[in-house]
């Protein structure tokens, strides 16, 4: 192929697809790259500058999501940064290597990611540059894309990830378009094993949204290509949406379960526009998770054990821990996802007390054994029993097929799990109730023996307890919640003034602890503050109200 022959633009214009923030966009110009865990000084391509990673920070560094936030601030100069850290990547990686396995640098979604970023932010990437100067990043691309063809990844959100990049590059790459109707093929055929049986079964609410975003975006691709979309795709757009429907935020977030985030702000509304048909949301526990919502107010409860095989790489221990938002502001949530922060981040994070939920002090819902041979963590010793629907004024559960209440009346859910069941005989049951207005959400968190066979294990355990067995209710605050003592309740003041009280029966202790917001791009975790109850069960069973009510509600 002659030089002039090398192919060279897009076959339309393409338009940036993420959301970005400008803060972090002009650390990024001020020198300052942060990524989840860490921060680089200067050019993050120079030699050596990145030598500390771990394989998730290269990961991250070398996908160019950050690309999104320069471009949110939009100058000169952020475009400028942008062209130069791209053209100083290709000089430090001018060809695909014969041996990448084990590189994060070139893993399948992390070059879908890179080639994606680079293509949708070539606005940014190419202006100034003649075609001899434009040509390397063309070139890039098309290697990039060639390697696509090829690599392999996993089930789940990083094969989505590698396939959608394939098509959608294949699409907008002038010379490609032969490689888009076999990618749109191959995507087809990989959404049954990567969406419903790898992304659905994480129970990770965030990898989901993922994959219904790079879909969306293929969708539209296939659209204005002229292509026919696999009918597979179709349907699995139709299956998701109404999932992270039923899953969203009043405030348009998504729940932080088993290792996902909230989702960058506006990604789920955005995504959910890739969907046709009414705007529907899925009936039941989508994903494991039940929900409540009245007025302003939602409340996403994780009514199921954590996943488990394949699918179970980030689960954590957080059966029947829930997250509250009023409006535009979470207040209770839990800690996120800890894997880049470290090794005692990556473990503390997927434990019990690291959510908002009932914990017997130092012992888990959920067991996470040591990494294995091919260095991987798993939970074991998981509920066996989980249940969760709709309850009546007197607290008993209601059959699944019972018609929905009128948003007029208040909004219940009864639930509860046995995994304390064989090492102390014990059952967690947890009550919540949200009022038709949204402004009070209250709870009963119930520790107790059911049966004889539970309490005489309980006894048991009590001969070597003879001060009762320990256990604290938390709920993790956003850090943007600030928390005050009020004699035995709790003042909350919230971002644009709103003001909640938290209150209890005072059968436990109240007190106020250091806690932690973990969120991907963060360089260390955010400080936060927790609510504790904190008590010791003596006899077969004890329960424990509590209640956020917004101030001045009646």
């Amino acid at each position: 192929m002659s030089e002039t022959d090398r192919p060279h633009g897009f076959t339309r214009r393409p338009e940036p697809q993420s959301l970005g923030s400008t803060l972090r966009g002009q650390e990024i110009l001020d020198g300052r790259l942060q990524l989840t865990g860490a921060s680089l000084s200067g050019d993050p391509f120079a030699p050596g500058n990145a030598d500390g990673l771990g394989d998730d920070q290269r990961a991250e560094l070398h996908g160019f999501g950050w690309l999104d936030d320069l471009a949110s601030v939009g100058n000169a100069k952020a475009r400028d940064m942008a062209q130069a850290h791209v053209l100083g990547w290709i000089a430090a990686h001018p060809e695909v290597p014969s041996d990448i396995a084990g590189d994060p640098v070139w893993r399948a979604d992390v070059t879908a990611r890179r080639l994606l970023r680079w293509i949708t932010h070539s606005g940014q990437i190419l202006p100034g540059l003649d075609r001899d100067n434009a040509q390397p990043v063309f070139d890039s691309m098309h290697a990039q894309l060639a390697l696509l063809e090829r690599a392999e990844a996993p089930q789940g959100l990083p094969l989505i990830e590698a396939l959608s990049g394939r098509a959608i590059a294949a699409m907008l790459l002038k010379g490609a378009s032969d490689k888009a109707r076999p990618a749109l093929q191959q995507l087809g055929a990989a959404v049954d094993g990567s969406i419903r049986q790898g992304a659905m079964r994480s129970r990770c609410p965030e990898s989901l949204l993922g994959c219904l975003s790079l879909l969306g975006w293929v969708k539209s691709n296939a659209v204005e290509s002229g292509l026919a979309l696999p009918d597979e795709i179709t349907a699995v757009i139709e299956e998701i949406a109404p999932v992270l429907r039923a899953l969203r935020h009043a405030d348009g977030g998504l729940p932080r379960f088993h290792g996902g985030g909230r989702g960058p702000a506006g990604r789920l509304d955005h995504a959910l526009k890739a969907a046709s048909g009414p705007a529907v949301t899925a009936a039941g526990q989508p994903m494991g998770f039940a929900r409540l919502s009245r007025a302003r107010a939602t409340v996403v409860l994780d009514a199921a054990s954590p996943p488990a095989g394949p699918a179970a790489a980030h689960a954590h221990a957080s059966t029947l821990a829930l997250e509250f938002t009023s409006a535009r502001h979470p207040i209770v949530v839990n800690c996120g996802p800890g894997r880049s922060f470290g090794p005692a981040w990556s473990r503390a994070s997927r434990a019990t007390a690291c959510h908002s939920t009932l914990c017997l002090t130092g012992l888990s819902s959920a067991k996470l054994l040591p990494p294995d041979a091919q260095g991987s963590e798993r939970l074991t010793l998981l509920p066996q029993k989980v249940w969760a629907g709709r309850c009546d004024a007197e607290g008993n559960l209601l059959p699944a097929d019972e018609p929905p209440p009128s948003p007029r009346e208040p909004a219940t859910i009864l639930s509860g799990h046995d995994a304390w069941q064989g090492t102390h005989g014990l059952t967690h049951l947890r009550e919540l109730y949200l009022s038709p207005d949204g402004d009070q959400f209250s709870g009963d968190d119930t520790l107790a023996a059911l049966d004889i066979a539970g309490q005489g294990r309980l006894a048991q355990v009590q001969t070597n307890m003879p001060d009762g067995v320990g256990f604290e209710i938390r709920f993790h605050l956003h850090p943007d919640v600030d928390a005050f003592r009020d004699g035995d309740a709790v003042r909350l003041h919230l971002p644009g003034g709103e003001e909640w009280y938290f209150s209890h029966d005072l059968v436990a202790e109240l007190r106020l602890e250091p806690s932690a917001w973990l969120e991907t791009g963060l360089a260390e975790p955010r400080p936060s503050v927790q609510i504790v109850l904190a008590h010791r069960l003596s006899g077969d069973a004890v329960q424990i109200g509590w209640t956020f009510m917004r101030a001045g509600a009646s």
